[in-house]
């Protein structure tokens, strides 16, 4: 009960990051800033809930950890709407796509791996270099979508291809058939260990809500109860059928998982299209979820060795404080190396 009690604060402190001075409004506050950056930052702790040593787990964070995928999956999501916002909003965004890129996404990765490398060195006595140039595998599926993206946009740009439907199919060709080729090629649940082949989908929808965003938002309002408890009931009915076929090859496994995510996913928009996101402390985890995302495991590893006793529901709080304080540290010294690393952006088109 102590550590249900513990882990439920963790939940309380999500609710106030995203709920304080939340209010009615409308849909045109929608995957505004404020609202993907409040999304993000509840993404990043739910995804740390499920990165937990099993002798550090209890059933509340076990239910909560299960949502992780739905969480990853809305990072790509974010990462992919935001690419094409971008390109088609700044004209020179392709002009220093790699460098701002490589840029924002490498440097807080090396840095966390410098802390890795200090810690392992100094305290488990391993001097192995590997640490310094490994890459989270989150961040190689985004250098993978970036490779696409570009090459993608640059082929349109050659062949003067006006029609983006054209380019989109090539975008969700190349997302789809890398998901399907890591499925079948790697043996189903291993094919996610190694390229996110679920999650990778995100890319999918997110690419999907800006290219339809003003038909999206007239479905979200038409019979927006209605088709509230239907997905309600739909993502119920998915996850019932996901635990008792999830071990079917491809049909449970797979396609019932991808299905249960959209479900999910809709089912979150529906309920919160219409609510104006935006607070100190819901802007201070967005900002830092990245480094959140990249940081988790190591803190956590750091805090077993050094504390093997911990209850389950203490080693969770602290685990969340210390990644947040840790991963505010690298966003800092980051954010300064990237502005002196990035090209300048150019305004967006009038």
């Amino acid at each position: 009960m102590y550590d249900i009690l513990l882990t439920s604060l963790i939940l309380l402190f999500l609710l106030f990051a995203a709920l304080w001075q939340s209010r009615s409004g409308d849909e045109k506050n929608f995957f505004s800033k404020d609202y993907t950056n409040t999304l993000k930052g509840l993404c990043a702790i739910v995804v740390l809930l499920v990165h937990v040593d099993p002798s550090y787990q209890n059933p509340l964070q076990d239910g909560v950890g299960s949502f992780a995928y739905v969480a990853v999956t809305l990072f790509f999501f974010i990462s992919a709407y935001g690419m094409q916002l971008s390109v088609e909003g700044k004209p020179g965004y392709l002009k220093h796509f790699w460098r701002n890129r490589l840029v924002s996404l490498l440097i807080p990765c090396f840095l966390i791996n410098l802390f890795a490398f200090a810690y392992q060195m100094g305290i488990l006595n391993n001097k192995s270099l590997a640490v310094l140039v490994e890459i989270n595998g989150y961040v190689k599926v985004l250098l993978q979508y970036c490779l696409l993206f570009y090459c993608v946009m640059m082929l349109g740009k050659w062949l003067k291809v006006e029609k983006t439907w054209i380019t989109d199919g090539l975008l969700i060709a190349g997302v789809v058939g890398s998901s399907l080729y890591l499925y079948f090629s790697e043996g189903g649940d291993g094919a996610n260990v190694s390229g996110w082949c679920y999650e990778r989908y995100g890319l999918v929808w997110g690419l999907l809500l800006y290219r339809f965003f003003p038909r999206a938002l007239t479905w979200f309002n038409a019979q927006r109860l209605v088709k509230i408890i239907a997905f309600s009931f739909l993502s119920a009915l998915l996850g019932l059928l996901y635990l008792k076929f999830k071990t079917d090859w491809f049909y449970g496994e797979y396609l019932l998982k991808v299905l249960l995510g959209i479900s999910i996913i809709t089912l979150l928009f529906l309920v919160s299209q219409k609510r104006i996101f935006g607070n100190r402390v819901g802007r201070f985890l967005g900002d830092i979820s990245f480094e959140i995302y990249l940081s988790h495991g190591l803190i956590m590893g750091i805090l077993a060795y050094f504390c093997p006793s911990l209850r389950s529901g203490t080693f969770l709080i602290l685990s969340v404080v210390m990644t947040v304080l840790f991963s505010w540290l690298v966003h800092e010294i980051a954010k300064r190396l990237v502005s002196l690393l990035r090209a300048k952006e150019i305004g967006r088109k009038a």
